[in-house]
Protein backbone atom coordinates (compact mmCIF):
# COMPACT_ATOMS: atom_id res chain seq x y z
CA UNK A 1 0.00 0.00 0.00
CA UNK A 2 2.97 2.10 0.95
CA UNK A 3 4.60 2.25 -2.58
CA UNK A 4 0.97 2.31 -4.04
CA UNK A 5 0.32 5.97 -2.11
CA UNK A 6 3.97 7.08 -3.28
CA UNK A 7 3.44 5.97 -6.84
CA UNK A 8 -0.20 8.28 -7.00
CA UNK A 9 1.78 10.67 -5.05
CA UNK A 10 4.66 10.96 -7.86
CA UNK A 11 2.10 11.22 -10.88
CA UNK A 12 0.42 14.26 -9.03
CA UNK A 13 3.86 15.97 -8.76
CA UNK A 14 3.50 16.10 -12.48
CA UNK A 15 -0.06 17.61 -13.09
CA UNK A 16 -1.60 20.87 -11.79
CA UNK A 17 -5.43 21.08 -11.73
CA UNK A 18 -5.41 24.56 -12.11
CA UNK A 19 -4.67 25.15 -15.84
CA UNK A 20 -6.55 24.01 -19.05
CA UNK A 21 -3.42 21.26 -19.83
CA UNK A 22 -3.37 21.27 -23.03
CA UNK A 23 -1.21 17.97 -23.83
CA UNK A 24 -1.17 19.30 -28.11
CA UNK A 25 -2.53 18.32 -31.31
CA UNK A 26 -2.22 18.51 -34.81
CA UNK A 27 -3.90 20.21 -37.96
CA UNK A 28 -4.16 18.21 -41.32
CA UNK A 29 -6.41 18.60 -44.51
CA UNK A 30 -8.15 16.35 -47.06
CA UNK A 31 -8.57 17.04 -50.50
CA UNK A 32 -11.93 15.81 -52.32
CA UNK A 33 -11.30 13.59 -55.44
CA UNK A 34 -13.84 11.53 -55.84
CA UNK A 35 -16.00 12.78 -58.58
CA UNK A 36 -19.07 11.30 -57.84
CA UNK A 37 -19.24 13.31 -54.37
CA UNK A 38 -21.10 16.81 -54.84
CA UNK A 39 -17.93 18.46 -52.98
CA UNK A 40 -15.61 17.04 -55.19
CA UNK A 41 -12.34 19.96 -55.55
CA UNK A 42 -13.23 21.08 -52.20
CA UNK A 43 -10.97 20.71 -48.58
CA UNK A 44 -11.98 19.21 -45.46
CA UNK A 45 -9.67 20.29 -42.31
CA UNK A 46 -9.19 18.51 -39.59
CA UNK A 47 -7.69 19.26 -35.84
CA UNK A 48 -7.03 16.91 -33.07
CA UNK A 49 -6.46 18.31 -29.42
CA UNK A 50 -5.04 16.22 -26.90
CA UNK A 51 -5.29 17.22 -22.68
CA UNK A 52 -4.85 15.53 -19.77
CA UNK A 53 -7.99 14.49 -17.86
CA UNK A 54 -7.13 16.90 -15.12
CA UNK A 55 -7.39 20.19 -16.30
CA UNK A 56 -10.39 21.73 -17.62
CA UNK A 57 -12.28 19.81 -20.32
CA UNK A 58 -11.82 21.72 -23.73
CA UNK A 59 -15.23 23.21 -25.61
CA UNK A 60 -17.24 21.20 -27.36
CA UNK A 61 -18.06 24.17 -29.67
CA UNK A 62 -16.81 25.07 -32.90
CA UNK A 63 -13.59 26.33 -32.76
CA UNK A 64 -11.84 28.68 -35.28
CA UNK A 65 -8.62 28.02 -38.18
CA UNK A 66 -7.03 31.24 -38.76
CA UNK A 67 -5.58 31.19 -42.40
CA UNK A 68 -2.87 33.17 -42.79
CA UNK A 69 -1.22 34.87 -46.45
CA UNK A 70 -4.78 33.66 -48.22
CA UNK A 71 -6.18 36.84 -50.43
CA UNK A 72 -9.87 35.94 -48.95
CA UNK A 73 -9.62 32.88 -47.01
CA UNK A 74 -9.40 34.24 -43.29
CA UNK A 75 -10.75 31.66 -41.12
CA UNK A 76 -12.20 27.76 -41.09
CA UNK A 77 -14.61 26.95 -38.79
CA UNK A 78 -14.22 23.25 -37.67
CA UNK A 79 -16.93 21.72 -35.13
CA UNK A 80 -16.27 19.17 -32.63
CA UNK A 81 -16.87 15.73 -33.77
CA UNK A 82 -16.29 13.27 -31.10
CA UNK A 83 -13.73 13.50 -27.50
CA UNK A 84 -12.51 10.19 -26.81
CA UNK A 85 -10.77 8.52 -23.45
CA UNK A 86 -7.36 7.38 -25.20
CA UNK A 87 -5.77 6.39 -22.08
CA UNK A 88 -4.38 2.72 -21.24
CA UNK A 89 -6.79 -0.37 -20.80
CA UNK A 90 -5.23 -2.45 -18.34
CA UNK A 91 -5.95 -5.15 -16.04
CA UNK A 92 -6.71 -3.46 -12.51
CA UNK A 93 -7.23 -6.57 -11.05
CA UNK A 94 -3.78 -8.83 -11.71
CA UNK A 95 -1.39 -5.87 -11.79
CA UNK A 96 -2.77 -4.68 -8.35
CA UNK A 97 -2.26 -1.06 -9.89
CA UNK A 98 -5.13 1.32 -10.61
CA UNK A 99 -5.96 2.65 -14.12
CA UNK A 100 -5.79 5.48 -15.59
CA UNK A 101 -9.30 7.27 -16.64
CA UNK A 102 -10.63 10.72 -17.33
CA UNK A 103 -13.64 9.63 -14.97
CA UNK A 104 -12.43 8.05 -11.89
CA UNK A 105 -9.20 8.26 -12.02
CA UNK A 106 -8.00 11.70 -13.91
CA UNK A 107 -4.74 12.36 -13.08
CA UNK A 108 -2.67 11.14 -16.14
CA UNK A 109 -5.52 10.05 -18.05
CA UNK A 110 -5.32 11.86 -21.61
CA UNK A 111 -8.16 12.58 -23.84
CA UNK A 112 -9.00 12.82 -27.64
CA UNK A 113 -11.04 15.78 -28.97
CA UNK A 114 -11.27 15.72 -33.19
CA UNK A 115 -12.61 18.89 -34.77
CA UNK A 116 -13.50 18.77 -38.86
CA UNK A 117 -14.68 21.59 -40.85
CA UNK A 118 -17.63 21.67 -43.58
CA UNK A 119 -15.79 20.79 -46.95
CA UNK A 120 -14.44 24.38 -48.26
CA UNK A 121 -12.80 26.17 -51.41
CA UNK A 122 -9.17 28.09 -51.19
CA UNK A 123 -9.18 30.29 -54.36
CA UNK A 124 -5.61 31.23 -55.90
CA UNK A 125 -2.29 29.44 -55.63
CA UNK A 126 -0.46 29.89 -52.23
CA UNK A 127 2.59 32.39 -52.25
CA UNK A 128 5.90 31.03 -51.65
CA UNK A 129 6.00 31.13 -48.05
CA UNK A 130 2.66 29.48 -47.98
CA UNK A 131 -0.47 29.63 -46.50
CA UNK A 132 -0.70 28.48 -42.95
CA UNK A 133 -3.38 27.49 -40.92
CA UNK A 134 -3.32 27.81 -36.94
CA UNK A 135 -4.89 27.63 -33.76
CA UNK A 136 -3.54 28.72 -30.12
CA UNK A 137 -5.16 28.77 -26.91
CA UNK A 138 -3.51 28.82 -23.33
CA UNK A 139 -2.19 27.10 -21.10
CA UNK A 140 0.71 24.35 -21.06
CA UNK A 141 0.98 22.48 -17.78
CA UNK A 142 3.13 23.96 -15.83
CA UNK A 143 4.65 20.54 -14.75
CA UNK A 144 6.27 20.35 -17.94
CA UNK A 145 10.06 19.35 -17.20
CA UNK A 146 12.10 20.45 -20.47
CA UNK A 147 10.56 24.00 -21.12
CA UNK A 148 11.41 26.93 -19.29
CA UNK A 149 7.66 28.65 -18.14
CA UNK A 150 6.65 31.49 -15.92
CA UNK A 151 5.43 29.24 -12.98
CA UNK A 152 4.80 25.91 -12.29
CA UNK A 153 1.20 26.06 -10.94
CA UNK A 154 -0.14 28.67 -13.46
CA UNK A 155 1.99 29.16 -16.49
CA UNK A 156 0.80 31.74 -18.90
CA UNK A 157 2.80 29.78 -22.09
CA UNK A 158 0.02 28.47 -24.13
CA UNK A 159 0.05 26.45 -27.50
CA UNK A 160 -0.28 27.02 -31.07
CA UNK A 161 -1.28 24.33 -33.16
CA UNK A 162 -0.28 24.77 -37.57
CA UNK A 163 0.02 23.97 -40.46
CA UNK A 164 1.42 24.99 -44.15
CA UNK A 165 0.47 24.63 -47.59
CA UNK A 166 3.09 25.56 -50.37
CA UNK A 167 2.83 26.01 -54.60
CA UNK A 168 3.09 23.28 -56.63
CA UNK A 169 5.02 24.26 -60.30
CA UNK A 170 3.81 22.09 -62.65
CA UNK A 171 6.68 20.24 -65.73
CA UNK A 172 6.49 23.39 -67.47
CA UNK A 173 7.33 25.96 -64.31
CA UNK A 174 3.23 26.73 -63.94
CA UNK A 175 2.06 27.23 -60.38
CA UNK A 176 -1.57 24.84 -59.97
CA UNK A 177 -4.08 26.45 -58.49
CA UNK A 178 -5.41 25.23 -54.99
CA UNK A 179 -9.36 25.35 -56.50
CA UNK A 180 -9.93 23.07 -57.32
CA UNK A 181 -8.07 20.65 -54.84
CA UNK A 182 -5.01 18.42 -55.91
CA UNK A 183 -3.27 17.55 -53.20
CA UNK A 184 -4.02 16.06 -49.25
CA UNK A 185 -1.55 16.58 -46.35
CA UNK A 186 -0.22 13.85 -45.01
CA UNK A 187 -1.81 12.12 -41.71
CA UNK A 188 -0.84 10.22 -39.16
CA UNK A 189 -1.80 7.09 -38.69
CA UNK A 190 -0.47 5.93 -35.12
CA UNK A 191 -2.26 7.41 -31.85
CA UNK A 192 0.24 9.27 -29.98
CA UNK A 193 2.15 7.54 -27.04
CA UNK A 194 1.73 9.75 -24.25
CA UNK A 195 1.90 7.55 -21.09
CA UNK A 196 4.93 5.58 -20.83
CA UNK A 197 6.83 3.81 -18.25
CA UNK A 198 10.60 4.48 -17.33
CA UNK A 199 13.56 1.87 -17.39
CA UNK A 200 13.33 -0.05 -20.91
CA UNK A 201 14.16 0.85 -24.71
CA UNK A 202 10.90 2.57 -25.87
CA UNK A 203 10.33 3.23 -29.79
CA UNK A 204 7.47 4.63 -31.45
CA UNK A 205 6.52 6.45 -34.61
CA UNK A 206 3.65 8.90 -35.72
CA UNK A 207 3.66 6.49 -38.76
CA UNK A 208 2.39 9.34 -41.20
CA UNK A 209 1.22 8.17 -44.73
CA UNK A 210 0.42 10.41 -47.65
CA UNK A 211 -2.65 9.54 -49.92
CA UNK A 212 -0.97 10.92 -53.41
CA UNK A 213 2.12 9.08 -52.49
CA UNK A 214 4.29 11.82 -51.68
CA UNK A 215 7.92 11.53 -50.47
CA UNK A 216 7.55 12.55 -46.24
CA UNK A 217 10.41 13.68 -44.24
CA UNK A 218 10.45 13.82 -40.34
CA UNK A 219 11.81 16.36 -38.49
CA UNK A 220 11.94 17.86 -35.01
CA UNK A 221 10.38 21.21 -34.43
CA UNK A 222 10.36 23.83 -32.06
CA UNK A 223 7.10 24.48 -29.68
CA UNK A 224 4.97 27.85 -29.82
CA UNK A 225 3.49 29.52 -27.84
CA UNK A 226 0.13 31.04 -28.26
CA UNK A 227 -0.28 33.86 -30.67
CA UNK A 228 0.03 37.69 -29.78
CA UNK A 229 -3.40 39.09 -29.96
CA UNK A 230 -3.99 41.32 -33.19
CA UNK A 231 -1.14 40.46 -34.44
CA UNK A 232 -0.21 38.44 -37.91
CA UNK A 233 1.46 34.84 -37.95
CA UNK A 234 4.86 35.76 -38.00
CA UNK A 235 7.11 32.92 -36.19
CA UNK A 236 9.35 33.27 -34.67
CA UNK A 237 8.11 36.80 -33.74
CA UNK A 238 4.78 35.65 -33.31
CA UNK A 239 4.49 33.85 -31.69
CA UNK A 240 7.39 33.08 -30.13
CA UNK A 241 9.04 29.57 -29.60
CA UNK A 242 9.48 28.64 -26.41
CA UNK A 243 12.74 28.20 -24.31
CA UNK A 244 14.05 24.76 -23.36
CA UNK A 245 15.44 23.64 -19.93
CA UNK A 246 19.45 23.57 -20.07
CA UNK A 247 20.09 19.65 -21.38
CA UNK A 248 17.18 19.76 -24.04
CA UNK A 249 16.87 21.31 -27.06
CA UNK A 250 13.55 21.05 -29.79
CA UNK A 251 15.76 18.31 -31.63
CA UNK A 252 16.64 16.15 -28.28
CA UNK A 253 13.16 17.08 -25.91
CA UNK A 254 13.33 13.62 -24.21
CA UNK A 255 15.85 11.80 -21.60
CA UNK A 256 17.72 8.70 -22.69
CA UNK A 257 19.06 9.91 -25.92
CA UNK A 258 16.36 10.34 -28.19
CA UNK A 259 17.22 9.23 -31.84
CA UNK A 260 14.31 9.86 -34.64
CA UNK A 261 14.71 8.29 -38.38
CA UNK A 262 13.94 11.04 -40.80
CA UNK A 263 12.20 8.70 -43.37
CA UNK A 264 10.55 6.30 -40.83
CA UNK A 265 10.10 8.41 -38.55
CA UNK A 266 10.70 5.93 -35.84
CA UNK A 267 11.52 7.65 -32.05
CA UNK A 268 13.87 5.87 -30.27
CA UNK A 269 15.26 6.15 -26.31
CA UNK A 270 15.73 4.56 -23.02
CA UNK A 271 14.74 6.83 -20.45
CA UNK A 272 15.15 6.34 -16.22
CA UNK A 273 13.69 9.63 -15.51
CA UNK A 274 10.23 10.53 -15.04
CA UNK A 275 8.68 13.67 -16.07
CA UNK A 276 6.50 15.69 -18.50
CA UNK A 277 8.45 16.61 -22.17
CA UNK A 278 7.08 18.42 -24.56
CA UNK A 279 8.32 17.55 -28.58
CA UNK A 280 7.53 18.53 -32.00
CA UNK A 281 7.19 16.32 -34.56
CA UNK A 282 6.98 17.77 -38.39
CA UNK A 283 6.44 15.68 -41.54
CA UNK A 284 7.25 17.75 -44.51
CA UNK A 285 5.47 16.21 -48.12
CA UNK A 286 7.38 16.94 -51.19
CA UNK A 287 5.98 16.22 -54.17
CA UNK A 288 8.51 15.84 -57.23
CA UNK A 289 11.27 17.47 -54.87
CA UNK A 290 9.06 20.30 -54.29
CA UNK A 291 7.81 21.16 -50.60
CA UNK A 292 3.97 20.90 -50.95
CA UNK A 293 2.69 20.60 -47.10
CA UNK A 294 4.26 20.72 -43.34
CA UNK A 295 2.20 19.25 -40.55
CA UNK A 296 3.12 19.68 -37.00
CA UNK A 297 2.22 17.05 -33.98
CA UNK A 298 2.79 18.28 -30.46
CA UNK A 299 2.62 15.92 -27.81
CA UNK A 300 3.60 15.75 -23.92
CA UNK A 301 4.73 12.40 -23.23
CA UNK A 302 4.49 11.35 -19.45
CA UNK A 303 7.40 9.21 -18.14
CA UNK A 304 7.02 7.37 -15.25
CA UNK A 305 8.37 5.44 -13.10
CA UNK A 306 5.80 2.59 -12.68
CA UNK A 307 5.19 -0.28 -9.86
CA UNK A 308 7.04 -3.24 -10.22
CA UNK A 309 5.51 -6.79 -10.75
CA UNK A 310 5.58 -8.73 -7.29
CA UNK A 311 6.39 -10.86 -5.44
CA UNK A 312 9.84 -10.29 -7.62
CA UNK A 313 9.76 -6.80 -7.48
CA UNK A 314 10.44 -6.74 -11.23
CA UNK A 315 10.47 -4.24 -13.80
CA UNK A 316 7.12 -4.98 -16.48
CA UNK A 317 9.16 -5.40 -19.62
CA UNK A 318 7.24 -4.81 -22.59
CA UNK A 319 6.58 -8.10 -25.36
CA UNK A 320 9.15 -9.23 -27.78
CA UNK A 321 7.83 -8.67 -31.57
CA UNK A 322 9.17 -11.24 -34.16
CA UNK A 323 11.67 -9.91 -36.93
CA UNK A 324 9.82 -10.26 -40.39
CA UNK A 325 12.19 -10.25 -42.59
CA UNK A 326 15.90 -11.51 -42.56
CA UNK A 327 18.76 -9.94 -41.34
CA UNK A 328 20.78 -7.55 -41.97
CA UNK A 329 17.13 -5.36 -42.91
CA UNK A 330 15.04 -7.35 -40.64
CA UNK A 331 12.58 -4.69 -40.73
CA UNK A 332 12.91 -3.33 -44.07
CA UNK A 333 12.38 -4.97 -47.48
CA UNK A 334 12.60 -3.76 -51.17
CA UNK A 335 9.83 -5.43 -53.46
CA UNK A 336 8.93 -5.15 -57.28
CA UNK A 337 5.64 -3.75 -58.06
CA UNK A 338 3.24 -7.05 -58.32
CA UNK A 339 5.32 -8.81 -55.64
CA UNK A 340 2.83 -10.68 -52.81
CA UNK A 341 4.69 -9.62 -49.58
CA UNK A 342 3.16 -11.69 -46.56
CA UNK A 343 4.98 -12.93 -43.42
CA UNK A 344 3.43 -13.86 -40.20
CA UNK A 345 4.46 -11.43 -37.10
CA UNK A 346 3.96 -12.98 -33.42
CA UNK A 347 4.27 -10.52 -29.66
CA UNK A 348 5.19 -12.73 -26.55
CA UNK A 349 5.38 -11.60 -23.29
CA UNK A 350 6.82 -13.88 -20.47
CA UNK A 351 6.18 -11.40 -17.48
CA UNK A 352 3.97 -12.97 -14.77
CA UNK A 353 1.24 -11.26 -12.48
CA UNK A 354 1.94 -12.88 -8.85
CA UNK A 355 4.65 -15.15 -10.11
CA UNK A 356 1.48 -17.56 -11.80
CA UNK A 357 -0.16 -15.43 -14.35
CA UNK A 358 0.44 -14.71 -17.74
CA UNK A 359 -0.65 -11.23 -19.02
CA UNK A 360 -2.35 -10.70 -22.00
CA UNK A 361 -1.00 -9.43 -25.02
CA UNK A 362 -2.46 -7.49 -28.16
CA UNK A 363 -1.38 -6.73 -31.26
CA UNK A 364 -2.32 -4.29 -33.57
CA UNK A 365 -1.22 -2.60 -36.77
CA UNK A 366 -1.82 0.75 -38.27
CA UNK A 367 -0.38 2.26 -41.77
CA UNK A 368 -1.59 4.29 -45.26
CA UNK A 369 -1.85 1.02 -47.00
CA UNK A 370 -3.78 -1.34 -44.36
CA UNK A 371 -7.34 -2.02 -45.06
CA UNK A 372 -9.68 0.01 -42.82
CA UNK A 373 -11.53 -3.44 -41.87
CA UNK A 374 -7.70 -5.41 -42.27
CA UNK A 375 -9.27 -7.68 -44.00
CA UNK A 376 -10.81 -6.14 -47.22
CA UNK A 377 -8.04 -5.60 -49.74
CA UNK A 378 -9.77 -2.68 -51.33
CA UNK A 379 -10.81 -0.66 -48.14
CA UNK A 380 -7.51 2.11 -48.45
CA UNK A 381 -6.71 4.77 -49.84
CA UNK A 382 -4.51 3.14 -52.74
CA UNK A 383 -5.74 -0.32 -53.32
CA UNK A 384 -4.79 -3.18 -53.23
CA UNK A 385 -4.71 -2.85 -49.33
CA UNK A 386 -2.03 -4.72 -46.81
CA UNK A 387 -4.75 -6.72 -44.58
CA UNK A 388 -3.44 -8.09 -41.21
CA UNK A 389 -5.46 -10.39 -39.66
CA UNK A 390 -4.83 -13.61 -36.63
CA UNK A 391 -4.13 -17.13 -37.65
CA UNK A 392 -7.99 -17.24 -37.55
CA UNK A 393 -8.45 -14.96 -39.96
CA UNK A 394 -10.11 -12.22 -37.09
CA UNK A 395 -8.93 -8.73 -37.02
CA UNK A 396 -7.16 -6.76 -34.64
CA UNK A 397 -7.09 -6.07 -32.02
CA UNK A 398 -5.25 -9.58 -31.84
CA UNK A 399 -5.43 -10.44 -27.83
CA UNK A 400 -4.14 -13.32 -26.03
CA UNK A 401 -2.17 -14.84 -23.17
CA UNK A 402 1.48 -14.70 -23.13
CA UNK A 403 1.98 -14.96 -27.03
CA UNK A 404 -0.17 -14.07 -30.04
CA UNK A 405 0.33 -14.01 -34.20
CA UNK A 406 -0.86 -12.08 -36.93
CA UNK A 407 -0.41 -12.57 -40.46
CA UNK A 408 0.48 -9.57 -42.62
CA UNK A 409 -0.46 -9.81 -46.59
CA UNK A 410 0.28 -7.26 -49.11
CA UNK A 411 -0.14 -7.49 -53.16
CA UNK A 412 1.61 -4.82 -54.34
CA UNK A 413 0.72 -3.09 -57.77
CA UNK A 414 1.98 -0.50 -60.25
CA UNK A 415 -0.38 1.91 -58.26
CA UNK A 416 1.79 1.51 -55.98
CA UNK A 417 5.13 3.35 -57.13
CA UNK A 418 4.86 7.05 -57.34
CA UNK A 419 1.31 7.73 -59.62
CA UNK A 420 3.64 11.11 -61.27
CA UNK A 421 5.64 9.82 -64.35
CA UNK A 422 7.18 13.43 -64.22
CA UNK A 423 9.21 13.51 -60.93
CA UNK A 424 11.31 10.05 -62.91
CA UNK A 425 10.02 8.89 -59.28
CA UNK A 426 10.26 4.72 -59.60
CA UNK A 427 9.79 3.51 -56.07
CA UNK A 428 7.72 4.38 -52.99
CA UNK A 429 8.46 3.87 -49.39
CA UNK A 430 5.26 2.71 -47.38
CA UNK A 431 5.69 1.88 -43.69
CA UNK A 432 3.43 0.35 -40.79
CA UNK A 433 3.61 -0.02 -37.38
CA UNK A 434 2.94 -3.27 -35.45
CA UNK A 435 2.33 -2.94 -32.22
CA UNK A 436 1.84 -5.31 -29.57
CA UNK A 437 1.37 -4.24 -25.59
CA UNK A 438 0.34 -5.95 -22.16
CA UNK A 439 -1.88 -5.23 -20.02
CA UNK A 440 0.01 -3.78 -17.22
CA UNK A 441 -1.86 -0.80 -15.14
CA UNK A 442 -1.61 2.17 -15.28
CA UNK A 443 0.61 2.10 -18.74
CA UNK A 444 0.71 -0.74 -20.71
CA UNK A 445 4.27 -2.18 -21.64
CA UNK A 446 4.47 -1.14 -25.98
CA UNK A 447 6.91 -2.56 -28.52
CA UNK A 448 6.49 -0.85 -31.62
CA UNK A 449 7.96 -2.16 -34.60
CA UNK A 450 7.99 -0.28 -37.78
CA UNK A 451 8.23 -2.23 -40.80
CA UNK A 452 9.64 -0.59 -43.91
CA UNK A 453 8.64 -1.77 -47.56
CA UNK A 454 9.96 0.11 -50.62
CA UNK A 455 7.97 -0.89 -53.63
CA UNK A 456 10.21 -0.61 -56.47
CA UNK A 457 8.76 -0.42 -60.07
CA UNK A 458 10.28 -3.67 -62.11
CA UNK A 459 11.91 -2.67 -64.92
CA UNK A 460 14.14 -0.65 -61.69
CA UNK A 461 15.45 -3.23 -60.00
CA UNK A 462 19.15 -3.82 -60.51
CA UNK A 463 19.76 -7.50 -62.21
CA UNK A 464 20.86 -10.37 -59.93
Amino acid sequence: MKKLIFFFALILTFFNANATHIMGGEITWECIKDPADPNVGLYIFKMKIYRDCDGTTLSTFSQTLDVWNHPSVTQIPVDWVISTDISPNCDVTNSGNAALDCISNPVGAVEEYIYESQPIALPGIPPANGWHFTWDSCCRNGAISNLVLSSTTSPSEGFTLRASMFPYLDASGNAIPADPCFDSSPKFNESPQTIICTGYPFAYTHNASDIELDSIVYDWDVPMDDMAFGQAYNPPVNPVPLTFVAGYSFNSPLPGGVVLDSQTGQISYNSIISGNFASVIRVDAFKCGQLVASIYREIQAVLISCPTLQPLNTINLPPIVSQPFQAPTPYYAIVSAGDLVSFNITATDNDLYGGTVFQDVTLEITGGQIADDYVTSTLCDNPPCATFVNTSGQAPPITGLQIVEGVFEWQTACSHVATDAGCGITSNIYTFAVKAFDDFCPANAITIATITIEVTAADSLPAP
